[in-house]
């Protein structure tokens, strides 16, 4: 992983950034108001509020060129990287959960869960992630081969039709 990865993905300019107009009172649609912050403010005057614009691609880069390595090593590499000393790179770290399935149990009838449901491709820890990491042999693998790699406990019965 490179070193400056967190540079890489959190600096970029903020989205909505110039979209509210001047706080000032005499512009306030109300001539009621005598004062209003500026958080009041930005919420009435503007129907969205500023937010962080990530550039996560090229995590799920990285993501998608260790398939079928370790999971620990991938993300002992992660780790290295991106340390919980900085606030920034601890943020990074968290949108790791966003892309990779990890913590899949294997439950008492051999199922596949997840904090205890059952996995199958309509459930919805499956959707918008792009990789799991397989509990039988802790590789990293993409969510596509999902379905080839669950258990006949999960293609039937409650909770995990496919």
């Amino acid at each position: 992983m490179r070193a400056d990865m967190f540079k890489v993905i959190v600096e970029r300019p903020r989205w909505g950034a110039g979209h509210a107009s001047s706080p000032k009172l005499k512009r306030t649609p109300d001539p009621n108001i005598q004062y209003i912050g500026l958080k009041r403010h930005a919420h009435i005057a503007t129907p969205y509020s500023k937010s962080l614009n990530e550039n996560l691609a090229p995590l799920v880069r990285f993501l998608r060129s260790r398939r079928g390595r370790s999971w620990d090593s991938v993300f002992s590499e992660i780790c290295a990287t991106l340390d919980t000393g900085s606030t920034i790179k601890m943020h990074v770290r968290e949108h790791i959960e966003d892309y990779v399935l990890t913590r899949i149990s294997i439950g008492r009838r051999g199922e596949w869960m997840h904090e205890g449901e059952v996995l199958g491709l309509d459930s919805q820890w499956c959707r918008r992630r792009a990789f799991f990491v397989d509990p039988r042999d802790g590789l990293l693998k993409d969510i596509k081969g999902l379905a080839q790699c669950l258990p006949a406990a999960n293609r039937g019965g409650k909770g995990g039709a496919l």
